[in-house]
């Protein structure tokens, strides 16, 4: 199983977990993630939670650890951080900082790119870094075509009407495939990133 395969899969079972925790609603939140998470994943968390501003009861720069969690209060606001940022990660814009950390990460810092001013990139470029990413093992978007009536919410725990594609191209393929052979209705069909 590979990289993207896993991120699939426990983006699926974090789903479930999501809609379980909020379907009992019993507000808790486990001491394991004090020891799992810093102190400033928990902020980011706090920060996630209140966007525009925390409410005047908490001092957010003097909080440690435990404040935060007490502040967080429920392990739902933990696991819907997570299954967005997640969600997030592959969308990421190429960066200098992300070239440099994946350039690194593969202990060749003398690659072209690492010098080449991403303005100045070509098709070339962008395929062979998307190369590199994949060989460093992040996490790549997949694409699966599935029914118009699935939300984006239920695309992790609903089967796709094809395979995982590694490029939206690809999939246009399989609905272009399954309009002709199979007679579906455009307008039945979607291409969701996963």
């Amino acid at each position: 199983m590979n990289k993207n395969e896993n991120r699939l899969l426990v983006q699926c079972f974090m789903k479930m977990l999501q809609q379980r925790i909020e379907g009992d609603r019993v507000e808790n939140i486990s001491s394991v993630f004090g020891s799992i998470l810093s102190k400033d994943e928990l902020q980011k968390i706090f920060k996630w939670m209140y966007p525009d501003r925390a409410p005047e009861s908490y001092d957010f720069e003097t909080m440690d650890k435990q404040d935060l969690l007490e502040a967080i209060a429920d392990d739902i606001h933990i696991l819907s951080y997570f299954i967005e940022r997640w969600n997030k990660e592959p969308e990421e814009k190429i960066t200098p900082q992300k070239v440099y950390e994946v350039l690194c990460q593969l202990q060749i810092e003398t690659h072209y790119l690492m010098t080449k001013i991403l303005a100045d990139w070509d098709e070339y470029d962008h395929s062979n870094f998307k190369a590199l990413c994949r060989k460093a093992g992040t996490p790549q978007p997949l694409y699966a075509v599935f029914e118009s009536s699935v939300k984006e919410e239920d695309k992790y725990i609903t089967l796709p009407l094809s395979q995982y594609y590694p490029t939206h191209w690809e999939a246009q393929e399989k609905i272009a495939l399954l309009m002709s052979e199979e007679d579906f209705p455009e307008t039945q069909l979607q291409i969701l990133s996963l």
